[in-house]
């Protein structure tokens, strides 16, 4: 099964998360790979994904689009001189898709990052039609983020099949230790903890999301 993963903001853990996923498919024997469309800066996620993912694979086809500038792609493409072609993004999931089980999609930033000037990582997913996973960082201001993230895939057409909160209490603080409670009470989508210390839950977890 595949999926698209998304975030919150930009650096909240969804190449960590992938990751994760990855070493837990291949542990089940999935044949899996990452994904990344796009990549703006340098390229270390697509890297670690490949390294992560089935044997066979390029970097080229993990990554098909690299672009130099740490912005938003619309910001990077422009001062690059580089035309984004949305149809090429989606021909490369559907080859990568077509060589392995399960392919998890990362995207750049977070769910309403500007691809093109009217088009963003929202309407990829739906151009994907894929099942979502929000990513979230344990922080302040997390639930309001996450709320508005994940209604915003419910809006756009598409299963959000489980936000992913990422270190659920490193930080000990009033929020860090209390966000995972009041989010698993508001959400009505399921919530996917201990990815970073690999708990003995995850296993059963993410089955019961994915079905694998």
């Amino acid at each position: 099964m595949h999926f698209f993963v998304t975030g919150t903001d930009t650096g909240v853990g969804k190449t960590h998360t992938v990751l994760q996923l990855l070493k837990l498919l291949r542990a089940n024997g999935h044949g899996c790979a990452g994904f990344k469309p796009i990549c703006c800066g340098d390229r270390q996620d697509a890297e670690r994904l490949l390294a992560a993912s089935a044997n066979g694979l390029t970097i080229e086809e993990i990554n098909p689009l690299w672009l130099r500038t740490p912005a938003a792609p619309l910001t990077a493409s422009q001062i690059e001189g580089v035309r984004i072609n949305i149809d090429a993004l989606t021909a490369a999931f559907r080859r990568v898709a077509a060589r392995v089980e399960d392919v998890l999609v990362e995207g750049v930033g977070g769910w309403m990052v500007p691809i093109l000037a009217d088009y963003f990582v929202r309407d990829l997913a739906v151009d994907l039609a894929l099942p979502v996973l929000v990513v979230a960082r344990n922080r302040l201001g997390c639930l309001n983020h996450t709320l508005l993230t994940v209604n915003s895939v419910q809006a756009a057409g598409l299963r959000c099949a489980a936000v992913v909160l990422n270190d659920p209490t490193t930080n000990g603080d009033i929020a860090s230790t209390t966000n995972a409670d009041i989010l698993a009470k508001i959400l009505d989508v399921p919530l996917l903890t201990g990815l970073a210390q690999e708990s003995a839950e995850l296993p059963a977890k993410w089955a019961a999301i994915s079905g694998v």
